[in-house]
């Protein structure tokens, strides 16, 4: 049995999408483990650590454009395909609803600046943040995973990655310099945005967004968007919280472990991308098969985990030695605190964005993470001030354990039963 599905899923539209994802996230993994080594020395603690800290906010602004429509979003299409009109219809109510999006996050950024004396000091990096965010944000990719049909969108994206990558040796030279590496995020996250969007239309026929109709499509998603927001507190804006509450230097210490272990964890993402889709179609075409692709997903993910986890806590040293270099030594216990997440979060990811989701347990999946936000952040509150770039990392491991825990006792009292399915 376990030979005829691997075969049928090698042969499945799924196989496609995965190699794809991953030709495209190889190609994206290479831009930062070429480019920490160079940033980090290039613009030395202070310096890096300023640009980790507008990243970070960045992240969690495209949290919000987003608004988890790579989730809500990509499960629509996925149960539409068949039928073209509601397609036109989700897409013009999705990018319509992203409008709206962008001008919240415009509101949010210019209250940012006078409240926060790093950006007052450092306004380039604000302007940057919010300009990557918003067109990073407006990408139309939750269509093309809805439709499984993934290969050119995703190397586009990567495409622009390394633009920026190239970029970055040509442009930034000093500690000063940190502003363009922003820039050229958001420049080319423009450039893919363009391209896409483009694509988009030339496969759906353009429709007016209607506001009322956009309104009713955030509130339809509102309840992924907490979640994604919840989990946006202890995956993307960690740094930001660690800046307001410590020095640029320490966030560079945390955020150089915390980019280690990131590049590995997202390793994991194409397979989660690729999958969503799939096993939101089969839970309502065919649950037994979803079954068995969960399960098979469930060994393969923990797995792969458990061996970056390791990797990253045995050899912290010389990977810090190696992709940091001088001045970073303060990183090393942080990475082996942070290593316990690829398993961690495989655990957490399969049964939320794989089995959760698809089978329609939306509320207590969100649930779960916003108390594990919540938990986050006053566990960095208390631990940050005392304990630096470790607080910090505790803090994560922490949130992301209680997620992880709390999805299995919720897959042990539901499984795949047909009437959670909505």
């Amino acid at each position: 049995m376990p030979k005829k599905l691997l075969r049928k899923a090698l042969q499945s539209p799924v196989s496609g999408n995965l190699a794809a994802l991953y030709g495209a996230h190889l190609l994206g993994l290479i831009v930062p483990l070429v480019t920490i080594p160079y940033l980090a020395r290039v613009l030395r603690p202070e310096g890096w650590g300023l640009v980790i800290f507008a990243q970070s906010l960045a992240a969690s602004l495209i949290v919000v454009v987003e608004y988890a429509f790579d989730l809500s979003g990509t499960r629509a299409i996925a149960r539409s395909r068949a039928e073209p009109e509601r397609i036109e219809e989700l897409v013009a109510a999705i990018q319509g609803s992203k409008i709206l999006l962008v001008v919240i996050v415009t509101l949010l950024s210019a209250a940012v600046l006078p409240l926060i004396p790093l950006f007052r000091d450092h306004p380039l990096l604000l302007f940057w943040a919010w300009a990557f965010a918003v067109l990073k944000g407006l990408s139309p990719f939750w269509y093309f995973l809805g439709v499984e049909r993934v290969k050119g969108a995703a190397m586009t994206e990567a495409g622009a990655k390394a633009v920026a990558a190239l970029g970055v040796f040509v442009w930034v030279k000093a500690p000063e310099d940190g502003w363009i590496v922003l820039a050229l995020q958001a420049g080319t996250a423009g450039l893919a945005l363009l391209v896409l969007t483009v694509w988009l239309y030339g496969e759906v026929r353009p429709a007016r967004p209607r506001v009322e109709q956009a309104l009713s499509t955030m509130k339809a998603s509102l309840g992924l968007f907490i979640f994604r927001a919840s989990s946006g507190v202890y995956i993307q804006a960690n740094a930001f919280i660690l800046g307001l509450l410590t020095t640029p230097q320490v966030v560079s210490h945390f955020g150089g472990a915390e980019k280690i272990v990131r590049a590995a964890v997202n390793l994991l993402h194409p397979i989660s991308q690729a999958l969503f889709a799939r096993l939101s179609h089969l839970v309502v075409t065919d649950p037994n098969e979803a079954k068995q692709v969960f399960r098979l997903c469930l060994v393969g993910m923990i797995g792969l985990g458990s061996i970056m986890g390791g990797v990253a806590f045995v050899g912290a040293a010389p990977l810090v030695r190696v992709l940091l270099g001088p001045g970073y030594e303060a990183a090393v216990p942080v990475l082996r605190v942070l290593a316990l997440l690829p398993p961690i979060i495989a655990v957490g990811g399969v049964f939320g964005i794989h089995w959760a989701l698809p089978m329609g347990l939306d509320r207590p999946f969100y649930l779960l993470v916003l108390m594990a936000g919540v938990l986050n952040i006053g566990l960095a509150l208390l631990l940050a001030p005392r304990l630096g770039a470790i607080g910090m990392a505790s803090s994560v491991v922490l949130a992301d354990t209680l997620v992880a825990l709390g999805l299995l006792a919720l897959y042990r009292s539901r499984g795949f039963s047909r009437t959670t399915i909505s």
